[in-house]
């Protein structure tokens, strides 16, 4: 989930699709595992266990898409030195020039890399009170 919420390679469509294929096989892998009972966690909770890279990288294509569209500026990652983060099969490009970039930038970085993990812990809490 680190990788996926900690890549910019979300910003193509191409490798989205990929990556969302993939996590989406895995999922269900998960949610056949869950039909035949092959787990031993409490209901649902393979299934999400499973789904959660499928989850992870809707969100975060969603906060990429948010940052693009709704506030008409493309947010880069920065890492914690303060230098651009690159995905694993593009290049970041992005230029860092004045602090107002600087702050987007790091704001847009802790949004994708936080985000997802505050939803999908809040799904296992949600499953955990309710089902288990």
């Amino acid at each position: 989930m680190v990788i996926i919420a900690c890549s910019e390679d979300l910003k193509e469509d191409k490798y989205f699709k990929r990556y969302l294929k993939i996590t989406f096989l895995i999922g269900f892998l998960g949610l056949i595992m869950e039909l035949l009972n092959w787990n031993y966690f409490c209901r649902f909770n393979c299934t999400l266990l499973t789904f959660s890279p499928f989850l992870t990288l809707l969100t975060s294509k969603l906060i990429v898409d948010f940052y693009k569209k709704v506030l008409r500026k493309e947010g880069f990652q920065v890492t914690w030195g303060g230098s651009f983060m690159d995905g694993i099969w593009n290049k970041n490009n992005g230029k860092l020039s004045h602090f107002g970039n600087q702050l987007y930038n790091a704001l847009y970085s802790v949004a994708l890399f936080i985000l997802p993990f505050i939803i999908i812990s809040s799904l296992f809490l949600l499953i955990k009170k309710n089902v288990c």
